[in-house]
């Protein structure tokens, strides 16, 4: 149990957290997993590393996926960000959903990037239950990589955990926030929540290995 500082402890609770990963009740939820999600888990941990500048958090989750995966050949955060963001200039007031996708596309032609993005709440619960089903219980080979708004910003995570209705979120800018659980509502109403700059919901992907494709 890590001692989190108040400043941190009230942010967490303005981004509708249940639980930091080191609380207690955050490790009971870890205990409580499937073996597979147990071991999803584990692997999270292994191939997470924080967004190293600001404005990386896109950058951050894609090469922790593609680690998952063990498919990162040499990207690295800047590589990834200074070869492929830059260019193909996706950064606009942050990284949109769609730009995100674009962004994860370019990385490999060894995966699948499935979309999911809607303002209906009912829709994105029922296909991201799915999706948690798929990554946490059945043990897929998959990554869940969500955009979402987050204290009053447009911000890219990694999941990595489903447990009794909470998700866990590997927060990208673990300066702000510390991994830590949300209610599986709470997520899916942040990820149906509309962008002004793009006009549109945000949402999260799901990547896949092509069929023979995983390390």
């Amino acid at each position: 149990h890590e001692e989190i500082h108040p400043q941190v402890r009230s942010e967490l609770r303005d981004a509708g957290a249940v639980a930091a990963l080191s609380d207690r009740q955050g490790q009971e939820l870890v205990r409580r997993m499937t073996l597979e999600g147990q071991n999803a888990f584990e692997r999270w941990c292994k191939v997470f590393e924080p967004q190293l500048y600001g404005g990386f958090c896109g950058p951050a989750s894609a090469l922790a996926a593609l680690r998952f995966l063990g498919l990162e050949e040499s990207w690295t955060q800047s590589r990834i960000y200074e070869e492929v963001v830059c260019p193909k200039q996706l950064f606009t007031k942050g990284l949109s959903f769609a730009n995100g996708v674009i962004m994860l596309k370019t990385l490999s032609e060894r995966f699948e990037v499935l979309e999911r993005s809607s303002f209906d709440e009912v829709q994105i619960a029922e296909q991201l239950l799915k999706d948690l089903a798929a990554a946490f219980e059945q043990g897929e080979p998959i990554c869940i990589l969500v955009n979402y708004i987050r204290l009053g910003g447009g911000h890219w995570s990694p999941l990595a955990g489903w447990s009794n209705g909470h998700v866990l979120i590997l927060d990208t800018n673990q300066q702000r926030l510390p991994p830590h659980w949300v209610l599986l509502d709470t997520l899916v109403e942040s990820l149906c929540r509309y962008n002004r700059t793009t006009q549109r919901p945000r949402g999260y992907v799901v990547l896949r290995p092509k069929r023979g494709q995983t390390s």
